[in-house]
C-alpha cells in the first residue's frame, strides 16, 4: 500500500505531518497507514499520535468524495507538538478530500 501511494499518489503537508493520498479507480475502501519513526519521541508518544490521527481518520472518512488510501507520515520533531495540534492539523489535511467541510 505505502509503495502504491508514494507513487502513485499525491502530497499535501502541515508540519508535522505530511499526508500522502491516493485516489484510484480500482480502490474500494479507504486505508489508512502511518510512518512514525522512533526520533519522533518515546513508544507512548508515538502510539498516541497514531490513536489520535486513527480517530481523526475514522470520523472524517466516511465524508471522502470516494475511497482513498492515506499515509500519515510523522516529522521526526512531532515532539515539538501537542496531541491537540496534531489533530488540528490532520483534521485541515483531511478535509481537502472531502466533499463538504466538516
Amino acid at each position: 500500500m505505502y509503495r502504491r501511494v508514494k507513487t502513485e499518489g499525491n502530497v499535501v503537508r502541515k508540519f508535522p505531518l505530511s499526508m500522502r493520498y491516493l485516489h484510484s479507480s480500482d480502490i474500494q475502501e479507504s486505508r489508512l497507514g502511518f510512518v512514525v519513526r522512533k526520533r519522533a519521541g518515546d513508544a507512548v508518544f508515538r502510539n498516541s499520535i497514531r490513536r489520535v490521527l486513527r480517530e481523526t481518520f475514522r470520523q472524517i472518512q466516511s465524508t471522502f468524495t470516494k475511497p482513498t488510501w492515506v499515509v500519515f507520515e510523522v516529522s521526526d520533531k512531532a515532539a515539538e507538538s501537542t496531541r491537540t495540534t496534531m489533530r488540528q492539523n490532520a483534521e485541515a489535511l483531511l478535509q481537502s478530500l472531502c466533499r463538504v467541510p466538516v
